[in-house]
């Protein structure tokens, strides 16, 4: 997902003093002084497991340059960064993916600057573009997953198998209807809602000959809760299966 980069959309920011940094015409010039972090910033709420990544046209001016970083706080440094040091105009690209032990409310940082920590140097740059959770190639961020385990109407996650971004399992026995609970897809401003699967597994042993189906929709952006309906698929009747034994499941939902 490309989020707006233009680069009005970036704060200035300058630790120390006598650094230089302006926007004419669409391209932005810095000048940093030994010692001195000045750049252009902007952060981007993201989650576990997506891919961040910036590119941006750039050339070195004079000393060392500067550079194109992506900062990710929990790591306590840079998630990752691409020095400035050509005089030619030239594509630079930076990207990172968040670890999937990230917090929920996760923000990275896009940077655009001379680092303290690189002496003194002039670069210019123009057109940054940053894309979030997905690639060229259109791979899926998954908002969650896991293998559910619904036992006399009590929902569990199997921990047998891989779960990720699963918060909480209710079941409905009056709407015959679980409620999966994941983060609410506030990430980067995509206002998006995920693509969910939930298919019913050959373990179901003690509703052999029974007609059931699992239903998935109804997914709240706002707090995050997705419903997944039982039927019959023969009368197109909510079936509950609180009375069922053991139903297994398997849930996941992406964008």
């Amino acid at each position: 997902m490309n989020i707006p980069s233009d680069l009005n959309t970036f704060i200035p920011s300058m630790v120390g003093v006598g650094g230089t940094y302006a926007i004419t015409d669409g391209v932005g010039r810095i000048y940093s002084p030994a010692s001195v972090s000045t750049k252009y910033e902007k952060s981007v709420l993201v989650g576990p497991g997506v891919k961040v990544e910036m590119k941006l046209f750039a050339r070195a001016i004079s000393g060392v340059g500067g550079a194109v970083a992506i900062d990710y706080l929990p790591l306590g440094r840079g998630g990752g960064s691409v020095d400035i040091t050509s005089p030619e105009w030239r594509e630079y690209v930076v990207s990172f993916t968040t670890p999937l032990s990230s917090p929920e409310n996760l923000r990275v940082t896009f940077a655009i600057g001379n680092f303290a920590a690189m002496g003194a140097g002039t670069f210019e740059f123009h057109t940054p573009r940053i894309r979030i959770g997905d690639t060229d190639l259109g791979a899926p961020r998954i908002l969650a997953r896991g293998l559910i385990l619904i036992d006399s109407g009590v929902p569990s996650l199997n921990t047998n198998y891989q779960a990720d971004g699963i918060k909480a399992l209710s079941y409905d026995a009056a709407t015959a209807s679980l409620t999966v609970k994941m983060r609410g897809n506030d990430g980067a401003g995509m206002r998006l809602h995920p693509l969910m699967i939930a298919q019913l597994t050959d373990d179901n042993t003690t509703h052999i000959g029974r007609r059931l189906h699992a239903l998935c929709g109804r997914y709240n952006r706002d707090d995050g809760t997705a419903r997944v309906t039982f039927v019959d698929g023969g009368t197109g009747q909510l079936q509950d299966i609180s009375g069922l034994g053991n139903i297994y499941m398997t849930f996941r939902a992406e964008i």
